[in-house]
């Protein structure tokens, strides 16, 4: 009886290793993805904006808002053969029309106390944005495959600090009506108190892991992201802001450009640790 017991402890135990060994890709438990994602904005082209201004050779030129493109760096475990856990940085790249017309408009109380209301026809290049993104997230195997290898889902929830890294937007005024008016108008275009904006995404995705050698696989998949941002009150409105784009329009017209890229793909490697 206790010859038995033995022998069924050392099974147990030697399924249970071997079990264990099975944990990740060929026993590496820890890999870095690296890669690259990206979308055409067209829920954006076709519901949110009208197209808007590129600068080439020194004019504005009307075009779409194609530019969308991010890049990505990820640790990750595997915890058990189906789930993995993974801490996620990324930086994304992408443009904000703020014209709905070929004009801009501001309507404010001067330091005198009078109203000042302006309305200017104007073109305005796109405005560049920079979004980077901490995220952690869940990785869960499909279809009997194992983590990091195979088809998986992934589920997270990020941290976003959006930035504006080019403020000095091309501009040209349709009907300049007094001398310098441009470089005047140029310099009181962006609200002053915006350099940034913060909110969430939320993310879940679908990628195959395909195996290129023991160390390194190749992924491919595509995302679903839905976007929020913070504090929209801490922003000021037309009415209380000499710009022609106060920093409420600004944040508005960027959280609707986030709200709408909602879909993208990316493909890049799997390198295990």
């Amino acid at each position: 009886m206790i010859i038995r017991t033995v022998l069924l402890f050392c099974l147990v135990c030697c399924a249970s290793f071997s079990k264990a060994q099975e944990v990740g890709y060929y026993g590496h438990r820890i890999f870095l993805e690296l890669d690259g994602q990206g979308q055409i904005p067209l829920l954006q082209n076709i519901f949110g904006e009208r197209k808007g201004y590129v600068s080439k050779n020194e004019t504005l030129n009307s075009s779409y808002n194609l530019l969308d493109l991010a890049y990505r760096a990820s640790l990750n475990i595997a915890i058990t053969e189906s789930v993995g856990f993974g801490l996620e940085f990324s930086q994304r790249f992408y443009k904000v029309n703020l014209q709905s017309v070929d004009e801009i408009t501001r309507n404010f109380t001067d330091t005198s106390g009078n109203m000042v209301i302006e309305h200017l026809p104007a073109k305005v290049a796109y405005l560049p944005i920079r979004e980077s993104v901490f995220m952690p997230k869940v990785l869960i195997s499909l279809n009997d495959s194992r983590v990091p290898c195979g088809f998986a889902s992934e589920i997270g929830i990020g941290y976003s600090l959006i930035q504006l890294p080019n403020r000095n937007l091309e501009f040209e005024l349709l009907d300049p009506q007094i001398p310098d008016q441009t470089s005047q108008v140029k310099e009181k275009l962006l609200d002053s108190r915006v350099e940034e904006f913060r909110g969430l995404v939320f993310m879940y995705g679908f990628r195959m892991n395909y195996p290129i050698t023991k160390r390194v696989l190749f992924h491919i998949g595509f995302r679903y992201q839905y976007a929020m941002q913070f504090s929209k009150k801490k922003f000021r409105r037309m009415g209380e802001s000499e710009y022609w784009f106060s920093g409420r329009e600004l944040w508005s017209k960027v959280n609707l450009r986030r709200q709408l890229g909602i879909f993208s793909f990316g493909t890049g490697l799997t390198f295990t640790l």
